[in-house]
Formats: C-alpha cells, sequence, structure tokens
C-alpha cells in the first residue's frame, strides 16, 4: 500500500557460489541478468488468500528462466507470519527448483511486532535478506505495523551483482534512492501496491540504474538506466521479463561520439550502442560476457556522464572563483 517508505535490509546468510545464468559468466565478465516480476492487477484480492494465484503466475514466468523474480508488495494478503514460516518455505522451493533468486513483499511478525517486508532469498532457497520498511502509512501505523529501524537502505551483493530494494510509497523520498547508487546498487527491486509509472523513469534515469515493480494493480514494469519501459505486464500476460546488461553506462555526445562510432564499427554485434539524438547522450552496453564496459571505456578514454558532469562542475567552480578573485583585485 501507499506510504512513506525507508528500509533496512537485514542481511542474514553471506551470498551463495556463482550458479545459474549470469553466474556462469564468472570473475570480472559482463553480466546479463534475466529478470521477470509479476503483477497481481487480475487478481481478485479482497478478502482472499493470493498465495496460489500468484504462485501459478509465476511458475508461467518460470519459462523465462530468470535470474531474479520479483513478487509484490504483501503479496498473499493473508495475516502476519514468522520468517521463516510457510510461505519463505514455498518460496525456497520454487528459488531452488528453478536456481533464481526471488524477492516477495510480506507481512511478517517477530518479538510480538509487525512489519511491512520485503524478503530474499536466493538460488538454493536460503533466506538472505530481510528489509522491514521504516516509514509505515497512517493506516498502517493504526493497523499495528511496526516501522523498521531508520539506518537506511543497504544494499545486497548477489552473485551476478549489486541490488537494492524499496517498497511502494518510499518512490517520494528519493534521498534513499541515491544513497542506494552511492553504495554501487545496479538493479532496486520495488515491490508495490501501485505502479507510480511517472516517478520510476525518473529515478531510474536521475541514479542511472534498473528498476524493477512489481504491483498489486497496474502493470509490474522493468525500467532501464535511461527511465526507458523495457518490458511490462498487462491484460495477456500478468508478468514481464527482460535481460539486463547490468554493465550499461551512459554517456554525453562531448568528447565522446566519434569513439562511440568506432567502438561500433569495430565491436559490431558483441556491444549495443543507443543513440539519444535529441538529448546529446548514448548508451552503451557488452552483449559480451568477455567484453565489459569497463574494458571499452579504458580503451577509448571514454568518459561516462557522471563523471563528465563532474569534472564540468570542477571546471566551473575554478573559473567563476579565478573572476572572482581578479575582480576583488581590480577594486
Amino acid at each position: 500500500m501507499k506510504r512513506e517508505c525507508f528500509g533496512l535490509l537485514i542481511l542474514i546468510l553471506p551470498g551463495v557460489l556463482p550458479c545459474g545464468n549470469a553466474a556462469a559468466n564468472g570473475g570480472s565478465s559482463e553480466k546479463i541478468v534475466r529478470v521477470v516480476t509479476v503483477s497481481q492487477a487480475q487478481l481478485q484480492r479482497e478478502a482472499n488468500d493470493l498465495l496460489d494465484p500468484t504462485m501459478a503466475i509465476l511458475n508461467h514466468s518460470a519459462s523465462f528462466q530468470p535470474d531474479i523474480a520479483c513478487l509484490p508488495e504483501m503479496f498473499t494478503n493473508r495475516p502476519a507470519e514468522t520468517v521463516p514460516g510457510p510461505v519463505t518455505e514455498r518460496l525456497a522451493s520454487w528459488a531452488r527448483e528453478h536456481s533464481s533468486y526471488v524477492i516477495f513483499g510480506l507481512r511478517t511478525k517477530e518479538n510480538g511486532r509487525t512489519y511491512n517486508s520485503a524478503i530474499l532469498i536466493d538460488r538454493k532457497g536460503q533466506i538472505v535478506g530481510q528489509y522491514n520498511k521504516i516509514h509505515p502509512t497512517e493506516g498502517e501505523i493504526k493497523d499495528g505495523t511496526t516501522p523498521g529501524d531508520d539506518v537506511g537502505p543497504p544494499v545486497f551483493k548477489t552473485d551476478f551483482g549489486t541490488i537494492g530494494i524499496q517498497i511502494c510509497f518510499d518512490v517520494n523520498w528519493r534521498d534513499e534512492w541515491h544513497r542506494l547508487k552511492q553504495q554501487g546498487a545496479q538493479l532496486v527491486f520495488w515491490p508495490s501496491a501501485y505502479p507510480a509509472a511517472r516517478q520510476l523513469p525518473a529515478l531510474a534515469l536521475s541514479n542511472e540504474f534498473f528498476i524493477v515493480s512489481a504491483t498489486w494493480s497496474g502493470s509490474a514494469s522493468i525500467y532501464d538506466i535511461t527511465g526507458e519501459v523495457l518490458a511490462t505486464s498487462g491484460k495477456y500476460r500478468e508478468w514481464a521479463g527482460a535481460a539486463l546488461p547490468l554493465g550499461k553506462r551512459l554517456f554525453e555526445v562531448d568528447r565522446n561520439a566519434a569513439k562511440a562510432a568506432e567502438i561500433e564499427r569495430k565491436y559490431g554485434p558483441r556491444v549495443q550502442v543507443t543513440w539519444y539524438h535529441d538529448s546529446d547522450w548514448f548508451t552503451l552496453a557488452s552483449l559480451d560476457p568477455h567484453l565489459t564496459v569497463e574494458d571499452l571505456i579504458a580503451e577509448y578514454g571514454l568518459t561516462p556522464l557522471r563523471e563528465y558532469l563532474t569534472e564540468s562542475t570542477n571546471l566551473i567552480d575554478r573559473a567563476r572563483a579565478e573572476a572572482q578573485g581578479k575582480a576583488s583585485l581590480a577594486k
């Protein structure tokens, strides 16, 4: 449900050994991560237990062979339960069967308290993370939900990359998303009640990471680092899937345009260069597990957009200070 949300991701177990689709690349290779997400928009939520019908959708999505799947906020519509418990056991079995991570929203209870949580299970069916929403809504607090500890949202390192988790109304607190970026998040999962179809593209672009939403109503979507929708659920299919090149970077054309064109000529189908002509931007992704974007940045001396803007800010500040100094001497 809608709320102001910050979060705590409690790490329970260390990361697992590499296996499955993305992990098979190994080492410092480029990771192409297969992600699926689920919408409950076609299910009858009121007073119904939604575990079985949602698992049916998740089972259909397994044909995509995901590395990680995401279910909506408090997706079962059940009373709070302990972790581990019946729902976590059900999802753990699914994760083991399909060698996939899975994230799902769950109403949890611990030491007499109730939380709105997101649970992370690894490919082997082990619970490796729990994110308790820090700022429940007024309605949730009246219903007995306890806010999580206010320590900010950490990230979690999987065998394919670094992820973050936020929940629903947390979409409106941009500083927390930026903190995830500062900690290295490449991909952020957002179990929710609603799609936030305007906010999420802005957050994806401003932080240059992929975002995956999973919703009660409307579409569940997967967003590119530019904010573009890569995949979305709808009336013909209740889940969405996409293969995400986690090493993808965004660049300004200044300094870089000719170099990007040369990369296209040299590497052809091994890379993907997408030009945003009206924005003076392009993105660069590697489609070859043995060629990373960082390799290409080093080979061609490319300057990613964030670094370019930092350098430009420093140059502007120095020029301004120099001009102010000259003006002071002239007085």
